[in-house]
């Protein structure tokens, strides 16, 4: 069992004084934002940009995959069984033994 008279205890000044420094950072972005309002539209048509640049490129992989896959399926070719019968008048019921019974397990 450990010992409740051997605790220690690290000061938190620090850590508290960083979150207290990001906090008055964010807010002094936020304020330069809101006088200089050229700087979001700047950022939102990067950040608009961006996101079509990302859709084009997800849409020309999409499309070479497609026209890739083309190709390989055509030389695969269909896989089917020459000896099994797909006659639906040889299909048998299945019986598990589990479904029969009826008292408790």
């Amino acid at each position: 069992m450990a010992n409740a008279g051997n605790t220690g205890r690290n000061s938190t000044l620090g850590p508290a004084l960083m979150l207290v420094l990001l906090v008055a950072a964010i807010a002094a972005i936020a304020v330069y934002v809101a006088l200089n309002p050229w700087i979001l539209e700047n950022i939102l048509y990067i950040v608009f940009i961006a996101a079509l640049a990302f859709v084009v490129i997800v849409g020309v992989i999409y499309a070479a995959m497609v026209i890739l896959a083309v190709p390989y399926y055509a030389a695969k070719g269909e896989s089917y069984q020459t000896d099994a019968s797909y006659d639906l008048d040889d299909v048998k019921p299945v019986k598990e033994k589990d479904s029969e019974k009826t008292g408790p397990r």
